[in-house]
């Protein structure tokens, strides 16, 4: 969800003056063919899913290279894809045998056989693949058989629940890609060889990416639209004068609010809210930055006590953030595990209450200082006269994101702590250990921005959360950022991973989110609605939760002109 908050009168006074350039509409033909334009804010760096883990790059990659065995539909299920159907698990929960369907092929031309499954598993269990997103679990995979083109028996070292995840997000084509080592630098990253219903056939650095229909899609008779477009275009008044002009037909994101927006484009567009996975938080390093050692072993010189953190939670005035300056286009959140079947409804421990902020910093060592701004004065690890001020961080081309870190500063200053915005783009704050991203090798104070995970957790939380899994120079990939370690959620991410039994997972991952409030790596500040601009006269569109805006594109036709 990535909202722009302008005024009306901005948007009309750009739109005018677009309009004086005239109007693109698609060509459309009835029940088939024509061209749609889709609008990103900002470009992804790749198409490759495993390779970053920014929302923008699923957009297009649902379209293209993200089709794998399986999907998740909008109502939270799985649904085979290139299988034939859900796999079959034995008793014992150690061996997963799937079926592909027959006769399927590339996009170009070649065959899609077992082999190419076993490639893919073969590039997700590299620790050296590059690999940031959708590895877990991989390394379990003990052998791998195929005893002809269609079949895959995998068996598992240990009962692995997320068996189904493991294959939702693409399958790579041995013939068309690299050594796995290599995944990064692949060509395939950017023209992916693929299954999916469109293929790349121009990528304009910085203007668009175009995708021409697969002629080898699995689905006959899809998909139904020629061509589809991705425009890249940050300036959200410029994406609502496209909407208006017809030069676009679905828009990621809009800039407005669903009243403003609806009336602005009344006859041409409406936008839609479904739910979102995307939850706002604070992460916290506590580890000291900048001192060459990525690991946890010298704990951060403000934030490493817990009472700053806690002092910081307690500044924050929630219901104010959620309804005055968003508006009421968020809700509540105050754990990882704020939707799906392993909610976790767990109060906030440290609720808006600058009183308590202030006894706790006072109790910390943080003495106020003439400015307003507190000094160190006897602090847990800071030097004396240290000022008690923090980096935040976070990305561009995000007005929420924004309006929220303004908010934050002028909570935080009212109990004497400076917050410094600094805002990065995506490839920045999203970028690898090798990048020296700022999160990744553990340079940096706060950062904050929204992230979500799919029906299956596992993988995403047990790489954020478990000790394990802190980033190094040996360990490059890891996604713990906080540098935390805690034994009890280390147990409680292995017993979420290894049980099939849901209730069982969700007691754990509750106990995760628990830890969380009362640790506070993190403190959690709202959760998104995800929203949507959509022409009028497109249909076939099924918006979910669980995928982008580009999600079931194959079956996307423009109405009936007649």
């Amino acid at each position: 969800m990535k909202l722009k908050l302008l005024t009306l009168f901005v948007v009309m006074g750009l739109i005018l003056s677009a309009c004086g350039a005239g109007s693109a509409e698609p060509a459309a033909g009835g029940e088939g063919g024509g061209t749609v334009v889709l609008i990103l804010p900002e470009e992804p760096t790749t198409l490759n899913y495993y390779l970053a883990d920014a929302a923008i790059v699923r957009q297009v990659a649902d379209s293209t290279s993200m089709t794998g065995l399986v999907t998740i539909d909008e109502t939270g299920n799985f649904l085979p894809v290139l299988a034939e159907g859900l796999p079959t698990i034995s008793d014992d929960f150690l061996t997963v045998t799937w079926k592909l369907m027959a006769d399927l092929k590339w996009s170009d031309g070649e065959q899609i056989t077992s082999d190419d499954v076993r490639f893919t598993i073969e590039v997700l269990s590299n620790p050296n693949s590059g690999a940031l997103v959708g590895t877990s679990g991989f390394d379990l995979i003990s052998s791998v058989e195929t005893p002809d083109d269609l079949t895959i028996v995998l068996t598992y070292s240990e009962p692995y629940p997320g068996y189904l995840d493991q294959f939702a997000y693409g399958l790579f084509p041995r013939h068309a890609t690299g050594a796995p080592e290599d995944m990064a630098s692949w060509d395939w990253n950017r023209t992916p060889v693929s299954a999916g219903p469109f293929v790349v056939s121009n990528w304009e650095s910085g203007k668009r990416i175009t995708l021409t229909r697969n002629p080898n899609y699995y689905e006959e008779g899809k998909p139904v639209l020629d061509e589809v477009v991705f425009e890249i275009v940050p300036e959200a008044s410029a994406q609502t004068a496209m909407m208006l002009n017809g030069e676009a037909q679905f828009h990621l994101w809009p800039g407005e609010f669903k009243a403003e927006y609806d009336e602005l484009l009344k006859g041409k567009a409406q936008q839609y809210l479904i739910p979102g996975i995307w939850n706002m938080a604070i992460d916290f390093n506590l580890s000291a930055p900048f001192d060459g050692d990525p690991t946890a072993a010298t704990p951060h010189p403000i934030l490493g006590d817990i009472r700053v953190r806690q002092a910081i939670a307690h500044a924050i005035n929630y219901g104010s953030l959620q309804q005055d300056v968003l508006q009421g286009s968020v809700g509540d959140s105050t754990n990882p595990f704020a939707y799906g079947w392993y909610k976790c409804d767990l109060p906030r421990k440290y609720g808006f209450d600058v009183e308590a902020a202030n006894k706790l910093l006072d109790e910390a060592g943080w003495v106020m200082g003439d400015d307003g701004i507190r000094v160190a004065q006897g602090a847990m690890y800071a030097e004396d006269g240290t000022r008690l001020s923090l980096e935040l961080q976070g990305y561009t081309a995000f007005d929420p994101l924004q309006l929220t870190e303004e908010f934050l500063v002028e909570n935080l200053k009212a109990v004497g702590i400076e917050a410094r915005i600094q805002n990065y783009d995506f490839s920045i704050i999203f970028g690898t250990f090798e990048d020296n991203s700022p999160r990744a090798v553990g340079d940096y104070d706060m950062l904050i921005f929204d992230r979500g995970f799919t029906t299956e957790p596992q993988g995403y939380n047990f790489d954020a959360y478990h000790s394990s899994r802190i980033p190094t120079a040996e360990n490059p990939t890891g996604g713990n950022y906080f540098r935390w370690e805690n034994p009890a959620v280390d147990a409680a991410l292995e017993t979420a991973g290894s049980s099939f039994d849901l209730e069982t997972r969700k007691a754990a991952y509750c106990e995760v989110g628990q830890a969380v409030i009362d640790d506070l790596p993190q403190v959690y500040l709202y959760l998104f609605q995800d929203n949507y601009g959509i022409a009028d006269n497109l249909e076939g569109y099924v918006l979910n939760t669980w995928g982008s805006m580009s999600w079931g594109i194959q079956n996307w036709k423009f109405k009936d002109a007649q």
